[in-house]
């Protein structure tokens, strides 16, 4: 019986494992993120950063929420700081689900710029119908709010949302031309 348990409980830890890494998005559903690497096909892995005071906090979130880094077998890491998800999940649940669609978009294409990683969760959001006018609001708040970035970024909050949007706009506007020229007759 014992020997079972040393084989059955490892087992076991890693289904909890498995489980406990979803995110709850603000619609009730767990969301992971589902990656392609090397002909590999499953799901990023995610660290959920706790830490008692800030001084303690994982040094690979950097000023960050959230963040993709990659194991040592290349894989993506989603780092998600847990105490501020837990602090604000329930006043801004629908910046949370941005900011892990962000991330999820990082991790299943690297190369993804931080405008076309907006663009990507932005536009995911509104497939799953989690965008609403009020999301939208809090979700550029949050953007509008940020003083200093890179150049690349437009330098500021402001403009980096400005061109998070122009990428939203031209994506969604290449979709649907695409969807009218497929529906009409040939």
């Amino acid at each position: 019986m014992f020997r079972y348990l040393l084989r059955v409980l490892p087992l076991a830890a890693s289904v909890i494992t498995v489980s406990a890494h979803a995110l709850p998005m603000s619609d009730g559903t767990e969301l992971q993120c589902k990656v392609s690497r090397s002909g590999q096909t499953g799901i990023a892995k995610e660290n959920w950063v706790q830490y008692d005071s800030i001084q303690n906090r994982d040094p690979e979130l950097g000023k960050a929420v959230a963040v993709v880094r990659t194991d040592s077998s290349g894989w993506p890491v989603i780092y998600i700081d847990a105490v501020a998800h837990r602090r604000g999940r329930m006043s801004n649940a629908g910046l949370w689900d941005f900011v892990f669609l962000h991330e999820c978009a990082h991790a299943q294409d690297p190369q993804l710029t931080e405008i076309e990683a907006n663009c990507s969760a932005y536009i995911e959001m509104e497939r799953r119908g989690l965008m609403n006018p009020i999301r939208f609001k809090d979700i550029e708040a949050a953007h509008l709010q940020i003083l200093n970035l890179p150049a690349e970024y437009g330098g500021n909050g402001v403009e980096f949302w400005r061109r998070t949007m122009e990428c939203v706009q031209a994506k969604n506007s290449a979709q649907k031309s695409a969807a009218e020229r497929a529906s009409m007759p040939r």
